[in-house]
């Protein structure tokens, strides 16, 4: 087994958040790894910075992302990237083979989604500026309403990985609730390897809570514990 501590002297962990997510959401899991002595980044989606409607489409959004992604070319990492976040990831590691991330870890990866054909067809009929309320909890929430548009980006990357999917070319672990309500966790598995269950049956938070598989509060203590302790062993086992 090798220490956490003399990877971190060479190497950090990048964390990559989702849709309609703050910059302070992933705090609690990022302190985790900083405390056990990582160097630690979040990149910032496209569209969750200072510039909402820098990408209105998902061919700006790619380019954009790539241009973050820029910033990792001189230094070793590790990778944990959650729904959106992950999506973004798996397009770009098509194309960035060389500077991928050592391993990576996905967290309810938006690769498949739930009621993927009807969201589909609405979205094509919705006007780009039509307005949605976010599930997002608010605590983690970025925006408090969303565009038609910013969900369209998140499909139409979803439906461009669907097409170039294959296996993966990095150490990859993804975890998921089975109860996730946006992912289709069922099809992740049939279609992904190295797939976990993270079953929460004492989660009663409300809508959208399944989702959330980053943050303590979503967990009881002694899960949160256990769970955390799969994600440092995957990263620092050989």
């Amino acid at each position: 087994m090798t220490n956490s501590y003399s990877l971190s002297r060479n190497n950090k962990i990048v964390f990559f958040h989702g849709l309609n997510n703050n910059q302070d959401c992933f705090g609690p899991l990022i302190r985790h790894f900083k405390e056990l002595g990582f160097e630690t980044e979040l990149i910032v989606l496209p569209g969750h910075g200072k510039n909402r409607k820098e990408a209105k489409d998902i061919k700006e959004a790619i380019g954009i992302f790539d241009q973050k992604m820029k910033t990792l070319k001189d230094k070793p990492y590790y990778a944990i990237a959650f729904s959106h976040g992950a999506l973004y990831l798996q397009l770009w590691l098509e194309k960035n083979q060389e500077h991928k991330p050592i391993k990576q870890i996905l967290l309810a990866p938006a690769l498949y989604i739930n009621r993927q054909k009807i969201i589909e067809r609405a979205l094509k009929i919705l006007p780009s500026f039509f307005a949605i309320k976010s599930l997002s909890p608010k605590p983690f929430r970025r925006y408090e309403i969303m565009n038609a548009w910013e969900y369209n980006i998140l499909v139409q990357g979803m439906l461009i990985y669907q097409k170039v999917r294959g296996k993966f070319r990095i150490p990859t672990k993804v975890f998921i609730d089975p109860k996730d309500e946006l992912v289709d966790a069922f099809a992740l598995r049939n279609h992904l390897e190295n797939v976990e269950f993270v079953e929460r049956k004492y989660l009663k938070k409300g809508l959208g809570c399944h989702h959330i598989i980053f943050h303590p509060d979503y967990f009881e203590e002694a899960h949160w514990r256990e769970f955390t302790r799969k994600l440092e062993s995957f990263l620092v086992n050989d």
